[in-house]
């Protein structure tokens, strides 16, 4: 059985058209698309604030919504946890408080989240007598996220948690949201428009345009398509690779993808040793032989996947253990040949590395 079974169609006044059907037994599934893709619709739908004119609901064996039969379960029965981008935090209460209220919304269920774990986990335990006003975005992101958490619900629904969020604080966050997850076991439906967060968090992807479903996969398949959406900046492929070791020897910092090694650039200002390694393909020089006496200290071995044309470039997939990407103009890839299975080195300069905590 479906973790999350979802089909609805719904019509607007503005002359937009939902019509999505997906099921999910993934326990991170993220909405990815542009603006306007129907994302943020199909988590009100979900958790009630929204009635589609024709629909259904199911998550795991209970059905929320059948407008066929005209079942339509309360958004405080459904047992669902919503976290927005803003985050909607009581304003009088304090930070206690607000976290509290999310345990009286609990229903009578198996799925029991103690509240000092809770505390613990997300770190806020030194806010508690705080009022939302006097917190950093970050920090008030952290209790949206613990209040719906205690509500113990049995799906999290998060609306681009991360949006006004700056670079480091989004890692951060993030990496609370892995913790929470993990330790609590709580299916999520993600929705966000980076693909750093896509990469990183979810077990599968579901892509959106126009409120259609246009791709859907885990986010190596899913994201890794030209078409039919289209490679724009913010959907064409960026890198994120996961780093299984890293040490640092004599001030150098350097990481493991498998067994090749890769130089990293100084050390994140937060001290920890990083996870992931962000690069663009366009920072990704290719070579069918590898190449001494140049700049670039990375040279990772791998083989070509697949090639992708997208405007006046064409995206190169590379498996060196994990796919990565690369960029590279027409008339390169005529003069390389490159073809599908040939192997080659991936030249990378350590400073286009960004780290991920």
């Amino acid at each position: 059985m479906a973790l999350l079974d979802f089909r609805c169609r719904h019509p607007f006044s503005s002359g937009f058209q939902l019509d999505v059907a997906f099921e999910s037994e993934h326990r991170f599934t993220t909405l990815f698309g542009p603006s306007g893709a129907g994302k943020t619709t199909i988590l009100s739908i979900i958790a009630g604030f929204v009635t589609p004119r024709e629909g259904y609901v199911r998550l795991g064996d209970r059905t929320l919504l059948d407008t066929d039969h005209r079942v339509s379960v309360p958004v405080k029965s459904r047992s669902v946890g919503v976290v927005f981008q803003d985050a909607l935090l009581f304003p009088h209460l304090t930070v206690d408080a607000n976290l509290r209220f999310g345990q009286r919304r609990r229903r009578k269920q198996k799925r029991v989240v103690d509240f000092g774990r809770v505390v613990e986990v997300l770190e806020v335990g030194g806010l508690l007598k705080r009022h939302p006003r006097n917190l950093s975005g970050g920090e008030k992101q952290r209790v949206a996220l613990g209040r719906a958490l205690l509500s113990g619900p049995e799906l999290l629904l998060m609306d681009e948690p991360m949006a006004s969020l700056d670079a480091p604080l989004k890692t951060r966050i993030l990496a609370y949201l892995e913790r929470v997850v993990i330790e609590w076991n709580i299916p999520t439906l993600y929705v966000s428009h980076s693909q750093a967060e896509v990469r990183r968090a979810s077990d599968w992807v579901v892509i959106l345009d126009q409120g259609r479903i246009v791709a859907r996969g885990v986010p190596e398949d899913a994201l890794g398509q030209p078409a039919p959406l289209g490679w724009s900046d913010s959907t064409r492929p960026m890198n994120l690779v996961r780093l299984d070791r890293v040490e640092r020897t004599d001030g150098q910092l350097k990481g493991w993808i498998g067994s090749q090694l890769l130089s990293l650039p100084p050390q994140a200002p937060s001290g920890l040793l990083p996870r992931f390694a962000m690069f663009s393909p366009a920072h990704v020089f290719l070579s069918k032989q590898d190449l001494a006496g140049v700049s670039a200290r990375n040279h990772l071995r791998g083989r070509v996947c697949r090639l992708a044309t997208s405007n006046q470039a064409i995206f190169v997939a590379i498996d060196i253990g994990q796919i990565i990407w690369a960029e590279v103009t027409p008339a390169a890839a005529n003069e390389m040949n490159l073809r599908a299975g040939d192997e080659v080195f991936c030249l990378l300069k350590a400073h286009g590395l960004s780290l991920v905590d």
